[in-house]
């Protein structure tokens, strides 16, 4: 954009203020050799040719005194008084070749330019020189003027050059400067010189061997000229300051791409070394100062400088930060609250370098609802009533606010206290607040996340764990701790899944089912683990539930559901008639796709449908019963049995078994484990295995580890059993080679 505008020289006039800038604070003194000789009237009137005897008497005046270069900077016509003429022409034949005659090329009444010249009558052979009047800018200031200018197809030197001593042949520019102080300019008042003094100490200034220029002074209509510092200096000061410009060398002129070149390069520096907020902000301040300190030192080496575009590309750059910043600050505002959002808080945690304490993510319960049933305007306000409540221990907490979720950092590096203090919290919040004269009950649970280091990873990890929150059973969540290695291992765990189903590495192992009477295994469960060649064994619930989550449960599914019917169908080829159990997790009782699964894997492996048990588990999940109900249907009627797993845990235990067809009862290892030592373990027991014999259903304790509690099942009636106490899940070529229970009690040890 800056190169754009200095291609159509957009910011010229800019540069133009900045050199008036420059004028006035360079303040630097002429070099004496130069003296004005001014007159307040018009010398040159062909009406008033008397002037013309004073104007003579001045130069023979200045040829007695000995002044080294005279330059006429008036042009005469003849006048009606030709004896004026003559005298006036003596004095200029008289001064020889030490004086020269200005011509002056003026603007004409239309587009053309008019040179206006001494008649040669009057000048006679004497040397011209031709000063322009045309080159000046839209305020009326010279800028830049010529050594040589092409008149009538000839080249004529310039005044300013003349003046100088400087004799170039080619029309090359250069730069006026103006830093030289107008007032040490001598000046001398054409009367002193005219009305005969004939000492030279009478004389206010020197003249001898000096370079005299004689002119109309700003006074005189017509002759006025704009410089800087002074808008009605005489015409002969544009080129006096040319002169004086040439002859002190300060012609010099750094061009606009070079200086934005070099801010260019500052900033591209700022912005590679500046990796925090403070040190750009330190290095944008030093680009800032230097524009004037080098607008300064230039000013005063006599050096002209084009600023404005490096000006122009600083403001552009600042502006788009600027805007940049601004859509920044409104994205981190939530505008119905006006309290910071989630993102606030992460770059907070950035800017300020922490690396310790806790995030916290309040979840507001139920709060799409609650929105739906308040206005628009009274929206905020409940948002920033709950926010009270939050400050109650401390009223200058910054609560950070994104759709239902509030979030705070807590410099605390101690996690139980942590705790603690959202407990109280929670009490805070039994009470209903008061919105448009409404009571809304408010449901609030927090997710928490030590920072360690890693604000951006451990914010997520605060919203996850506040997602898994509920007010019934964990309103208060701690996520999981694992350094970045584990974090991205999770998050590819979706692709992991499935290479490692194709190398082998996810396979089924078999936990036998015994019957109590006979001893003897009636059938298998098929638990699926993985062995990681990196890391090892892989606990079963944490890739489960990573499958939920990367929607991969429908796939593990139908691999273990192929691998435990071909192991079912090998037992069965080899005289094991007995069952094969696989686990379904609920969530895919919601779609009929899992009966086409089932179909299929039956069909591949040729397995017969009435030895395979689905056990489903976590029934609490199920959502809809109805839908359940028929997909479970479905799955029968392929030939199926359906059971209950981990029965007696989760709030939908009991509504699930009245409601869904099953035809088994897993009672859960909680009650199993402990019933030999707690007779209300041992009383849930009892009774569920009475309500599978009243149902006419089949019940299975799993979970059974000590061998001396096989006594008490036999007598609470539980006919089937599993667990450690007969045999730890198993390979299948270690299946096929156990034997019955019956018949060697010494492998209920066996591994």
């Amino acid at each position: 954009m800056s190169l754009a505008m200095f291609a159509t020289y957009l910011l010229e006039p800019a540069d133009q203020f900045l050199w008036l800038i420059q004028s006035r604070i360079a303040d630097r003194s002429p070099s004496g050799d130069i003296v004005f000789v001014a007159s307040d009237e018009a010398l040159n009137d062909p009406k008033n040719p008397q002037r013309r005897y004073e104007l003579a008497a001045a130069l023979d005046e200045l040829d007695r005194q000995g002044a080294g270069k005279v330059f006429l900077d008036i042009t005469f016509a003849e006048s009606s008084d030709p004896r004026a003429d003559e005298r006036l022409a003596q004095s200029i034949a008289d001064l020889g070749p030490r004086i020269t005659l200005v011509d002056r090329i003026v603007e004409g009444t239309a587009v053309e330019e008019v040179r206006h010249a001494t008649s040669p009558a009057i000048a006679g052979p004497v040397n011209r020189v031709v000063s322009d009047q045309t080159d000046r800018n839209w305020l009326g200031f010279a800028w830049k003027l010529q050594h040589v200018y092409d008149v009538g197809g000839r080249p004529m030197r310039s005044f300013s050059s003349a003046i100088s001593g400087i004799e170039l042949e080619n029309n090359s520019r250069f730069s006026v400067d103006y830093g030289f102080a107008h007032s040490e300019i001598a000046v001398i008042p054409i009367t002193a010189l005219s009305e005969g003094i004939s000492s030279v100490e009478k004389l206010p200034v020197e003249t001898t061997g000096k370079t005299v220029i004689v002119g109309h002074s700003g006074l005189v209509p017509g002759s006025q000229q704009r410089i800087p510092r002074k808008i009605d200096a005489a015409a002969s000061y544009v080129d006096i300051y040319g002169g004086e410009t040439l002859k002190a060398g300060k012609t010099g002129l750094v061009r606009g791409p070079a200086v934005l070149a070099l801010f260019a390069a500052l900033l591209l520096i700022a912005l590679t070394l500046g990796t925090s907020r403070k040190r750009r902000w330190i290095a944008y301040s030093g680009i800032a100062v230097l524009a004037p300190v080098i607008l300064l030192a230039t000013a005063k080496v006599g050096l002209r400088i084009e600023l404005s575009y490096a000006l122009g590309f600083l403001a552009v750059y600042a502006a788009l930060r600027s805007r940049m910043r601004w859509k920044r600050r409104v994205e981190m505002v939530n505008l119905e609250t006006g309290l910071p959002k989630l993102r606030a808080l992460e770059a907070r945690l950035l800017r300020d370098s922490i690396g310790n304490g806790h995030i916290v993510i309040a979840k507001i319960q139920n709060y799409e609802r609650v929105l739906k049933t308040l206005r628009s305007d009274e929206k905020g306000s409940y948002v920033l009533k709950l926010v009270d409540r939050l400050r109650a221990a401390d009223p200058h907490l910054a609560v950070y606010s994104e759709g239902h979720h509030l979030g705070w950092y807590v410099a605390s590096d101690e996690t139980d206290a942590v705790v603690e203090h959202l407990e109280g919290l929670r009490a805070i919040f039994a009470a209903p607040v008061q919105v448009g004269g409404f009571s809304v009950d408010v449901g609030i649970t927090f997710g928490i996340a030590s920072i360690e280091g890693d604000p951006p990873a451990r914010l997520a990890a605060a919203v996850a764990a506040a997602e898994e929150t509920s007010e019934a059973h964990n309103p208060i969540a701690i996520a999981e701790t694992g350094s970045q290695s584990d974090l991205l291992w999770d998050i590819s765990l979706r692709a992991r899944i499935d290479e490692a189903m194709e190398a082998g590495e996810i396979y089924c192992v078999y936990q036998p089912q015994i019957d109590l009477n006979s001893k003897s295994i009636v059938g298998v469960e098929a638990l699926v683990r993985w062995h990681d060649p990196a890391r090892g064994f892989i606990s079963p619930m944490h890739f489960i539930q990573q499958c939920e989550k990367a929607g991969r449960m429908e796939h593990l599914t139908r691999y273990v559901l192929q691998s435990a019917c071909s192991a079912g169908q090998l037992l069965h080829f080899r005289g094991r008639k007995i069952s094969m159990a696989v686990n379904i997790s609920a969530t895919l009782l919601g779609d009929m796709r899992i009966a086409g699964i089932v179909r299929n894997a039956l069909q591949a492996t040729r397995f017969d449908p009435r030895s395979l048990v689905l056990e489903i588990t976590e029934t609490a999940r199920i959502s809809d019963h109805t839908v359940a109900a028929s997909i479970i249907e479905e799955l029968k009627a392929i030939g199926v049995k359906i059971s209950m797993d981990d029965f007696g845990i989760g709030s939908s235990s009991y509504e699930a078994f009245y409601e869904l067809p099953f035809d088994e009862l897993k009672i859960d290892r909680l009650f199993v484990t402990n019933m030999a030592r707690d007779p209300k373990a041992r009383a849930i027991v009892a009774s569920i295995a009475a309500m599978g014999r009243e149902a006419r259903i089949t019940v299975v304790a799993e979970g059974l580890e000590n061998p001396q509690d096989i006594g008490l099942l036999e007598e609470i009636g539980c006919e089937q059993v599993q667990g450690f106490a007969f045999s730890r899940p198993v390979s299948l070529s270690n299946l096929l080679e156990l034997k019955d229970f019956g018949k060697n009690r010494a492998a209920a040890n066996m591994v």
